[in-house]
């Protein structure tokens, strides 16, 4: 077994559902064992997530995956409120690994917060309880005369005052409940925190000074480095690979072939690819530097896959022609003649990931345990399919989280664990560490699915809605019966069919940051546009009247859209950005604000259900020729209780950001079937100078409301906010990404 060092002990983690919409999975913060422990040294562990040490700051236990969105700042914000200490008392300690005493699910689908809310003040409030029964007992006196202050209890008499620390062992010796007890507990909490407190990061410092461990820096005795040549296409084996060059590279060990693995159709979350990976030709070395070597020194003969081998042209035509036999699957209200009918056809491309840090795993397989070092999104879920795949018990299969230099969902699929595992059992069972290089994440992603939405609707004489029809071809994420693309207007008739192109696509497919919001919202908001320019309506003006009646509508078994939640944003938004334009009948004539200079505004409103949270957001462009600028943005989020004022507002510009990237920038090419695309020369991310010179960001709450979900909210405004802005200082519509003026 080999020797782990002490930071391998340190550890990133995760909770609760398992993509991008999961429901609340409380095994997230419970205990999976008494007596066991996988997060900081033996100490006193109080109730649950709480550690006390002999000296020093108290232990919070951070069951989340930190990829950069700050989720362990606004937990421990939680869990210091309510237990009744400053957050400089808490240090925040990222669970170490799976298998003890915490259970790791997995962090996505903008849940962390919304989901952690009341397990965290529980699980405070307990360790609470539990510490102010152990001082009453010292004090012979009742618990309810007792008092939490700044890390203290304070007794009924002056001199009675005494610290977490000093109560720590006796308050430990009170066991916490089980986990099914734990779920019918209801003990008395605090009074909830205001809105608008703010942290900054508590792992800002570490990362600043490059002292904080992501997965790539991870280094284990004794280990090997290994990179794998990939089937160009989806689908294709190995027929033949000469390694005679690759083996004259100094450092490198040995090539050998790796078997892909393709999971069974279920019912699982993420569906089948979370379990999947490609065939391929590995070179394990003793460098990256020599594994890359080796590996361009490979010759790889491929067998061709059967189906077409498509470029955009051809896919495109492909799943245009699926949309004639698209299935209904939620329909609401009446069908009904007349109205004047509109029709238009909406594109959103496949779309990478394209991590900062790529992707990367070290593993260790030996004849009877597996050990992985990783940044994953879903630990648990991770082991559990590893487990499965190399048939071995869960107990023997240990992740041991990482921080991630950004995960969007990409980090939920293991391809990158069975390919290292895979390996390290080829090397001779010794530690390998497999690094992708850029172009293999580019090219061998899971992207955020293409999508193609024909939307027809009938307008009436008054500007209602008489019919709105949303037929969908989607590759991957097949919608589920009785769904309705989260539309909250009011309309006669509403009906959505589904048409899934997953079977055949040159790509697969997979969770991306808020995932089927960012086609819904791009065909949605841009047709709700049209409608009203044929209605010759103001277009905020326009979606107002649709929000009128106040009625909550349907979005299948799991959602509902909010009209008031919708509407609040909407007129908030208008408000804040000082809407108010002429009807959308005069767009295409803009402003001229100089000789050759037009500017124009946009807007758009969507709910992120997965999240239970709502945005309005309206883009201002300056275009000189087809060149434009975003001037402005104005984003208005209802997301309830804002927990970290500052971290909230980063969320938010930052889903801006990636909004952007992805409407500028975005798109996969393809080429015989295969991405086209191979680094950030041809698929370009954001950069400083591209953002928008103003971003405002406003959060609406309500009184007692809990948090909801964040880091998905903003980014499927922003193609649908900016083609509106474009089209009203324009005249063109804009029905594809990435954004191209004519």
């Amino acid at each position: 077994m080999m020797k782990r060092s002490a930071g391998m002990t340190r550890r990133n983690a995760v909770k609760l559902m398992a993509l991008a919409g999961g429901g609340l999975l409380l095994e997230g913060f419970l205990p999976a064992a008494r007596g066991k422990t996988n997060g900081a040294s033996a100490g006193a562990h109080v109730g649950y997530f709480l550690r006390i040490p002999p000296e020093g700051p108290m232990e919070f236990a951070l069951t989340q995956h930190e990829m950069g969105q700050g989720v362990g700042t606004s937990l421990a914000m939680i869990f210091a409120q309510e237990l009744g200490v400053p957050m400089a008392a808490l240090r925040v300690v990222p669970v170490a690994e799976t298998g003890g005493r915490y259970v790791l699910s997995g962090t996505g689908g903008s849940n962390s917060v919304k989901d952690s809310w009341l397990p965290l003040r529980r699980g405070a409030a307990l360790a609470r309880q539990a510490l102010v029964a152990a001082a009453a007992r010292r004090w012979q006196c009742d618990s309810a005369a007792c008092t939490v202050q700044a890390g203290h209890v304070v007794g009924p008499l002056p001199a009675q005052r005494l610290s977490f620390g000093a109560l720590a062992a006796e308050a430990a010796a009170d066991a916490p409940p089980d986990r099914e007890a734990f779920r019918k507990l209801a003990p008395p909490l605090r009074e909830a925190p205001a809105p608008g407190g703010s942290q900054p990061n508590v792992f800002a410092e570490a990362i600043v000074r490059g002292e904080q461990p992501y997965g790539i820096d991870t280094a284990i005795p004794g280990m090997l480095h290994a990179s794998v040549e990939r089937s160009p296409r989806l689908g294709g084996k190995v027929r033949s690979f000469d390694a005679t060059r690759a083996l004259r590279v100094p450092g490198v060990r040995a090539v050998v072939l790796i078997e892909g693995h393709v999971a069974p159709a279920r019912n699982v979350v993420p569906p089948a690819p979370y379990y999947s990976s490609k065939d391929g030709v590995a070179v394990i070395a003793t460098s990256t530097w020599a594994a890359l070597q080796g590996r361009r020194a490979l010759t790889v003969e491929w067998e061709t896959p059967a189906g077409p081998a498509y470029d955009n042209t051809a896919w495109e035509a492909h799943a245009a022609k699926l949309l004639d036999d698209a299935v209904v699957l939620g329909e609401q209200g009446s069908a009904a003649g007349g109205g004047t009918e509109v029709a238009a056809e909406y594109v959103y491309p496949f779309q990478a990931h394209a991590c900062m840090e790529p992707m990367n795993c070290v593993a260790h397989h030996t004849s009877s345990r597996i050990d992985v070092w990783v940044g994953a999104q879903s630990p648990n879920g991770w082991r559990d399919g590893l487990a499965e795949l190399f048939k071995l018990p869960q107990k023997d299969v240990v992740l041991h989280p990482r921080f991630s230099g950004g995960g969007f969902g990409r980090r939920f699929y293991m391809d990158t664990a069975i390919e290292a595992v895979r390996i390290s059992a080829a090397a001779g069972h010794v530690p390998v560490k497999v690094t992708w290089t850029r172009e293999d994440d580019l090219r061998h992603d899971h992207f955020h699915p293409y999508a193609h939405s024909r939307l027809r609707a009938r307008l009436n004489a008054d500007g209602t809605l008489a019919a709105w029809h949303h037929d969908e071809a989607r590759a991957y994420f097949a919608s589920a019966r009785g769904e309705i693309p989260w539309f909250g207007y009011d309309a006669g008739h509403v009906r959505y069919a589904f048409a899934n192109a997953q079977s055949g696509s040159p790509l697969q497919g997979g969770a991306w940051r808020s995932v089927v919001a960012n086609h819904w919202a791009f065909a949605q908001e841009c047709f709700i546009d049209e409608l009203a320019h044929a209605a010759a309506r103001d277009p905020v003006r326009f979606r107002l009247a649709l929000l009128a009646s106040g009625a909550d509508k349907p979005a299948g078994d799991r959602y509902k859209v909010s009209q008031a939640r919708l509407r609040k944003v909407v007129e908030r938004a208008a408000e804040l950005a000082g809407w108010g334009g002429a009807p959308s009948a005069a767009a295409g004539t803009g402003t001229r604000t100089t000789a050759d200079t037009t500017t124009g505004r946009g807007f758009a409103v969507y709910p992120y259900l997965h999240g239970d949270s709502y945005c309005a957001m309206v883009i201002d462009v300056a275009v000189r020729g087809r060149q434009f600028r975003i001037t402005r943005v104005v984003a208005v989020v209802d997301c309830g209780l804002v927990i970290n004022a500052d971290g909230a507002r980063q969320q938010v510009e930052g889903g801006i950001a990636w909004g952007l990237s992805a409407a500028l920038h975005g798109g996969i090419r393809l080429a015989e079937g295969a991405v086209a695309n191979t680094n950030f020369h041809d698929t370009p991310v954001l950069r400083h100078a591209d953002m928008p010179r103003r971003i405002e960001v406003h959060f609406v709450q309500e009184p007692g409301a809990a948090p909801c979900g964040l880091g998905e909210i903003a980014p499927p405004l922003v193609a649908p906010a900016l083609c509106n802005a474009l089209f009203a200082a324009t005249g063109q519509r804009i029905r594809r990404l990435p954004v191209a003026l004519a």
